[in-house]
């Protein structure tokens, strides 16, 4: 008798072991399920952090200090000492990186990595006689880093004359044109045979490589005509002629156009005119010149987020007909080309290797950059040919209005930055910092969902069928409250119900071991 109850005891326990291992087994495959997913919403919301505050450190750049610009010439030097190497024998044997220091000590690296350090105008030339044996007659080229030409661009008249100065920037270096002598010298840097950039700030600079650099976007230029007693707001895309498939210039009544600048938000305006102070005249087809404020035109552009492009013409005569931009037919090659084209291709086609263009950049506030595109005389071309792009350009430009649209350009478009920002939008009209952390905290909402949906059906009781007239009703006022959660008070409480949620699971966890360890006792 005893033998069998003991035999059933054991019997008992043992299946009671085997349940509790199968119960143990299941309660970890459940909790690492769990902790798994809340791993990777968790890394979801710090991502979501990181890019949100990503939008922010282009501005910060700008504020950097002394220390972090020190660092990063060092880098450049490095980099371009690096690029040296690469370069052709010939080429090799006549070029050095160089940087100079606020102290104004020069540091010098050949192709062959050798390093030179100058303090004095005799120590440069002996630096170059040592670094360089082989150059003889030839000219040298030195390829100074940002901080040297940005900063501390007094200091570049102690290299030789005979010296070609070029930046280094990136993994890039452009020629760099001195125009003047003395204090008043001025650095441009030769982005392409016809066009320069004015050297003023390395902020600037990065701002203009960036603006020039963006594709042209056809369906996103618009070229106006100002007509009186014309139409008065714009269509939001360009009119297409059906026929050859072509966009039409958009007219539009001067006294119409503050109010129908709203219709261009995120495109391009594109105007002829010139300037008499703050003054834009322009010429209609018909009737007298008329004046636009610039002032009160910029300010409207930013408000809309409109970019502002005026081509400066003496005569001012307004376009007719269609927009160059949409040419296909009658410019061999330009749709191909306009599918590669830039910014500063289109600056380029507005110069000539004879009539060279100058380009200053000024960063504003409010997340506004403007450029102001000038002659330049007195400075012949270093280049023998120019683009082929440029001249494909170039000759869709001049008959833009009328072979009179040679003078430069002045621009008012958003910076980069604040560029970058709208495109990361969703929402167009949602700050995007504010989109990503709604995103993250949504996420975040995810981990503590049971617990918060908890809390909301206390704070808003479930509907009852019989409360309303027919199913319809039920089902409408059910997926108001069950939108709401989802979109508002998901994410609103989700600082507290994710952390509370996490905490229970842990204590969850810890008791499902501490009964295992008991049941192998």
């Amino acid at each position: 008798m005893f033998r069998r109850l003991k035999c059933f005891r054991k019997k008992r326990v043992a299946v009671f072991r085997h349940e509790a291992r199968q119960n143990n087994e299941l309660g970890s495959f459940r909790e690492f399920t769990r902790t798994a997913t809340t791993l990777a919403l968790l890394l979801c919301v710090v991502g979501f952090v990181i890019a949100s505050l990503q939008a922010v450190v282009p501005a910060a750049a700008d504020d950097a200090p002394a220390g972090a610009s020190n660092a990063s010439g060092i880098a450049q030097l490095q980099r371009t000492a690096k690029g040296l190497a690469l370069l052709p024998t010939v080429s090799a044997g006549s070029a050095l990186a160089a940087r100079v220091s606020h102290e104004g000590h020069w540091t010098f690296v050949n192709a062959a990595g050798e390093t030179f350090t100058a303090a004095s105008d005799g120590e440069v030339k002996r630096g170059f006689a040592i670094l360089l044996p082989e150059a003889g007659a030839r000219s040298t080229r030195v390829i100074l880093t940002g901080d040297s030409v940005f900063e501390r661009r007094g200091l570049l008249e102690q290299l030789p004359k005979t010296a070609e100065r070029w930046l280094g920037w990136g993994d890039e270096t452009f020629r760099l044109t001195m125009v003047g002598a003395g204090p008043a010298v001025r650095y441009l840097v030769e982005l392409k045979s016809n066009l320069l950039i004015e050297v003023e700030s390395e902020a600037a600079f990065a701002e203009a490589m960036r603006q020039l650099r963006r594709p042209i976007e056809r369906q996103a230029f618009r070229v106006l005509s100002l007509e009186p007693g014309g139409p008065r707001t714009f269509s939001a895309s360009p009119r297409v002629d059906r026929a050859s498939g072509r966009a039409s210039i958009d007219p539009i009544d001067p006294a119409y156009i503050m109010a129908a600048l709203g219709k261009l938000s995120r495109q391009t305006a594109v105007l002829i005119g010139r300037f008499d102070g703050d003054g834009l005249i322009v010429k209609p087809p018909t009737g007298p010149e008329r004046v636009l404020k610039w002032g009160e035109l910029t300010a409207q552009a930013v408000a809309m987020d409109v970019d502002l492009l005026v081509l400066k013409s003496a005569a001012a005569l307004q376009p007719g007909g269609r927009n160059w931009l949409w040419q296909q037919v009658e410019v061999k090659g330009l749709d191909t080309a306009l599918g590669h084209a830039t910014l500063a291709d289109f600056f380029a086609a507005l110069g000539s290797p004879a009539n060279r263009l100058v380009l200053s950049v000024a960063r504003l506030g409010g997340g506004r950059t403007t450029m102001d595109l000038r002659q330049l005389s007195g400075v012949p071309s270093a280049a023998s040919t120019t683009e082929t792009i440029s001249g494909v350009l170039a000759d869709a430009v001049a008959g833009l209005a009328g072979n009179v649209v040679h003078q430069g350009a002045v621009a008012n478009f958003r910076s980069m930055d604040r560029q970058t920002e709208l495109d990361r939008r969703l929402v167009p009209f949602v700050p995007s910092v504010v989109q990503w952390w709604f995103g993250g905290l949504w996420l975040l909402g995810l981990v503590g969902a049971p617990l918060a949906w908890r809390w909301w059906a206390r704070a808003w009781p479930a509907e009852q069928a019989a409360e309303y007239p027919n199913a319809f009703g039920f089902w409408a006022a059910r997926s108001v409250r069950g939108s709401i959660f989802v979109v508002l008070f998901l994410p609103l409480v989700a600082i507290v119900s994710a952390p509370l949620t996490i905490w229970t699971l842990m204590g969850r966890a810890a008791g499902r071991r501490t009964q295992a360890a008991v049941t192998k006792v």
